[in-house]
Parts: C-alpha cells; sequence; structure tokens
C-alpha cells in the first residue's frame, strides 16, 4: 500500500463522525467559522496520523481529543479576541460526555422553531447566526434601527428557547420511534 493513502476502513470512520466532530468543535467555541476552521485543521491532523491510529481503539475518543488540541491551541492564539474560554474551561466541557442524540434532538427542534419565526425574524437570525454579520451590517441590510435590530434578536433568541423547550419532548419522542 502506497505511504500516503488512507485505509478504507480508518476513511469510513472518519467520514461516520464528520457531524458529531464538528457538533463538539462547535459547542466548545463561540464562532460558527471558528469551528468550521477547527474542523478541517483536524481532519488534516486526523489524515496524517491515519497510521498512528491502533485499529482496536475508540476512534471518536481519539479524534475528539486531536479536536480539543486543536481548540486549545486555536484559543491561545485568538487571545486577543473580546470572547473567548479559558483552557480550563474547554477541559472542563471537553471531559464531559458529548451525547451526539442529545444534540440531534435539539438541532431538529431549533429547525423546526426556526421555521416557525415570522419571515423577517428569519432573515435577521440567519445574517446574524449563520452569516455571523454584526448588528451594524444586519440593520443597514433590513434599514431598521440599530436598537430596533437588537431588541428583535433579543425577542428570537427568547422565542428559539421557548420553542425548543417545548419542542424537544415531541421530537424526542419522534425520532425514538
Amino acid at each position: 500500500m502506497e505511504e500516503n493513502t488512507i485505509p478504507f476502513e480508518y476513511s469510513r470512520k472518519l467520514t461516520a463522525i464528520q457531524r458529531s466532530l464538528y457538533a463538539y468543535i462547535l459547542s466548545l467555541l463561540p464562532h460558527r467559522s471558528d469551528a468550521e476552521d477547527i474542523l478541517q485543521e483536524t481532519n488534516l491532523i486526523l489524515c496524517k496520523k491515519a497510521r498512528e491510529y491502533k485499529q482496536d481503539g475508540h476512534f471518536q475518543g481519539w479524534a475528539f481529543r486531536i479536536a480539543r488540541y486543536q481548540i486549545m491551541a486555536h484559543m491561545t492564539k485568538s487571545r486577543r479576541s473580546k470572547i473567548h474560554f479559558s483552557n480550563e474551561l474547554v477541559d472542563a466541557m471537553a471531559e464531559e460526555d458529548f451525547d451526539s442524540t442529545n444534540l440531534n434532538i435539539t438541532q431538529k427542534a431549533l429547525q423546526i422553531c426556526y421555521d416557525l419565526l415570522p419571515e423577517h425574524m428569519q432573515l435577521i437570525a440567519r445574517l446574524r447566526f449563520k452569516e455571523d454579520k454584526t448588528l451594524r451590517d444586519i440593520s443597514s441590510l433590513v434599514n431598521r434601527p440599530l436598537g430596533s435590530v437588537s431588541a428583535t434578536l433579543h425577542r428570537i433568541r427568547q422565542n428559539l428557547v421557548n420553542c425548543v423547550q417545548r419542542k424537544t419532548p415531541g421530537v424526542e419522542a419522534e425520532m425514538d420511534a
């Protein structure tokens, strides 16, 4: 076998954990774009270390550990940012069992709740949370005062939290069936 090729079984395992790995990284970082960058860096390292993985080992745990090191390295580099978690907090959060089933249930409930938002709120939520636009950018794009956009985002967050709490039991029952 060529030295640069990744064994099929390893590749299959890596592909199978992508959503969980991304969710894990995102749960430890405040910005989606940082999580996407860390996921790519982690995948590169995992590919480079394919030969080091022991077949009888716990692949997901190994991959998550590598991701955690990448997160801590990223946080060390970005200390100048206004918002960051301490390495101790990341360690504490990473030590907790990561439950991808509960995350999937919450994500499905959140999508249902997002779809229930009025169109203008969906637009503002998408601009802020999916596209990482600043409040000023959103204000300009939707032609509304900055204070109005801020208040709307607050209402969106409240609506989504309340809705997800109401919808989660139904989604959970649906996924168990």
